[in-house]
C-alpha cells in the first residue's frame, strides 16, 4: 500500500485507544544521540518503520504514533492491519483509517519491535505544505515511555539514555525537577497562570507537538482577555482549526515565570470531536519548552528544565494575518556565465551566459486573517506569491517567511502575487494588536 500525504502545525486527535509497550535498548551505546530539524517550534527526527526511513514528528501530546505519507517511490508492508475511525481538531467528519500492529520501529538502536500506529487514508489530507519540508508522521510518547529522554534545544538533538544514571551526574544539580502526572499514557503539569486579575493553577498536557506556547480551553474560569485577534491556529485531520490569540500575563511553573506569553484559544466547537480529559485545561507547547532543556523522566515521573539562552527572548506572533504554504516545486530560470554552468538542463542563449532550469518552491497563500493588515490590503486565499520585499519567492523558505512577518511592528511589505494569471503588487505594514 502506498500512501501521499503530508504534515502540520498545531495539532490533536483522538480515537480508540490500544496499548504500547514503548522502545527498548538495542545499542551497545550508552546513549543515542539524534538530530532533529527544528522547524516552525517543530521537532523532526529521522525514524525507520519496516526497514523504510522516513521523518517523524516527535510529539510527547499524542498517546499513539501515526503515519500521513511515505517518500517518493517508496513502498511499506504494514502488518495487523484494521479498519478503524479517526477524529481530530475540525469541524469536518471523523476520517478512516487502519490500525497497524506487530511493525518494527527503529531511532539508532533505540527499538519497538511490537510498534502500534495509525494508517491516515484520506489523500485530500496536506499538512506537510505548512511546513515547507517532508515529515511523514507523529511519533508519539510511546517513545518517552520507557528510558531517560532529554531534548536539547540548543544543540537540536534530542539524546535518549540506556539507564537512570545519567541523572546522577554533577550537572544535573542545575537542573530543576517539575512533577509529571502520566493519565492514558500522556504526561501533564500544573502551571500557575495570570490571567488579568485572576490566578489558576491549570492542569496542562506537555506537548513538544505543539508549536504554539499556550493552548487553553475557556470555560467558566478561564477567559480570552479583551485583547485578542481571531486567527487561524493550524490544520487538524478533520480541517483547519480557528481561534483567539491572546497574551495572559504570566506563567510560572518549577520556579520559573514567563511573563507575557502569547496563548490560543481554539474555538469550542474545534474541540467537540475530542474526548477530553474532565481535568485538562490545555497544552503547553514547544514555544515555552524551546527556552529549557529538558530531561523527559517517565519512570520517575518528573521532566527535568534548565533554561537556556533563549529563556528571555520576546513571544512573538506574525503580523500580517497571512498564512502561507508550500503549494509544489517549478522550473525556473537562472541566467548563468557560461564558464561557471554545469549541468544538463540549460537553454543557450547565444552568448557567454545561458540558462539554467532548477526546481524552485512555490508558495501561496493558505489563509488570511479578518481585519489584518493583509486582509486590508486586498490579499487573497490562494493568490500564489512571486515576490516578497523585491525578493523572488523561491528564494525564500517558509521559516525564512515566518520570521519576516513577526519582525517588527512598522515594517513595509512588499508583495507581489499572481491572480486568475495577473500580478498584483501589494503592499501593507506589519502591526501589532496584542
Amino acid at each position: 500500500m502506498k500512501i501521499k500525504i503530508f504534515v502540520f502545525f498545531s495539532f490533536l486527535f483522538s480515537f480508540t485507544a490500544f496499548g504500547q509497550e514503548g522502545f527498548i535498548w538495542n545499542s551497545n551505546k550508552n546513549k543515542i544521540e539524534v538530530p532533529f530539524q527544528y522547524v516552525f517550534n517543530l521537532i523532526i527526527i529521522p525514524v525507520e518503520i519496516n526497514n523504510i526511513k522516513l521523518n517523524m514528528l516527535l510529539d510527547s501530546g499524542s498517546e499513539q504514533s501515526i503515519i500521513f505519507s511515505l517518500p517518493e517511490n517508496d513502498t511499506i508492508q504494514f502488518k495487523n492491519t484494521k479498519k478503524i475511525l479517526a477524529r481530530g481538531l475540525g469541524l469536518d467528519d471523523s476520517i478512516e483509517g487502519l490500525l497497524s500492529q506487530n511493525n518494527i520501529a527503529n531511532v539508532k538502536g533505540y527499538k519497538n519491535p511490537d510498534f502500534k500506529l495509525l494508517i491516515i487514508l484520506n489523500q485530500d489530507i496536506n499538512f506537510s505544505s505548512r511546513l515547507g519540508i517532508p515529515v511523514h508522521g507523529i511519533l508519539g510518547y510511546s517513545f518517552f515511555m520507557n528510558n531517560i529522554v532529554e531534548i536539547n534545544y540548543e544543540k537540536n538533538k534530542v539524546i535518549i539514555y540506556k539507564n537512570r544514571k545519567v541523572l546522577e551526574k554533577p550537572r544535573i544539580k542545575k537542573y530543576t525537577s517539575l512533577p509529571l502526572k502520566i493519565r492514558e499514557n500522556r504526561p501533564y503539569v500544573d502551571v500557575e497562570t495570570h490571567i488579568g486579575k485572576d490566578t489558576l493553577d491549570l492542569d496542562l498536557l506537555v506537548d513538544v507537538g505543539l508549536s504554539d506556547g499556550l493552548w487553553l480551553f475557556e470555560n467558566e474560569k478561564i477567559k480570552c482577555q479583551d485583547a485578542f485577534f481571531e486567527a487561524s491556529l493550524g490544520i487538524g485531520f478533520s480541517g483547519e482549526i480557528k481561534g483567539k490569540k491572546s497574551r495572559v500575563n504570566a506563567i510560572e511553573f518549577a520556579g520559573f515565570e514567563l511573563k507575557k506569553p502569547l496563548v490560543s484559544y481554539p474555538y469550542p466547537q474545534y474541540l467537540k470531536k475530542l474526548i477530553l480529559n474532565d481535568s485538562r485545561n490545555g497544552s503547553l507547547g514547544n514555544e515555552v519548552l524551546h527556552r529549557f532543556n529538558i530531561f523527559f523522566d517517565n519512570q520517575g515521573k518528573q521532566i527535568l528544565l534548565k533554561k537556556n539562552s533563549k529563556f528571555s527572548k520576546d513571544f512573538n506572533y506574525n503580523m500580517s494575518g497571512l498564512t502561507i504554504e508550500h503549494n509544489g516545486i517549478e522550473y525556473v530560470p537562472e541566467l548563468v556565465n557560461l564558464s561557471t554552468a554545469n549541468t544538463n538542463s540549460s537553454f543557450n542563449t547565444g552568448g557567454n551566459f545561458r540558462y539554467n532550469f532548477v526546481l524552485k518552491q512555490l508558495f501561496e497563500v493558505a489563509t488570511v486573517s479578518e481585519n489584518s493588515p493583509a486582509a486590508l490590503a486586498g490579499i487573497l486565499p490562494n493568490d500564489k506569491i512571486l515576490k516578497i520585499n523585491r525578493r523572488k519567492a523561491h528564494e525564500y523558505t517558509l521559516q525564512n517567511i515566518n520570521d519576516l512577518l513577526q519582525s517588527e511592528e512598522g515594517k513595509w511589505i512588499y508583495i507581489d502575487v499572481e491572480r486568475k494569471s495577473k500580478v498584483i503588487a501589494f503592499k501593507f505594514q506589519l502591526k501589532k494588536i496584542l
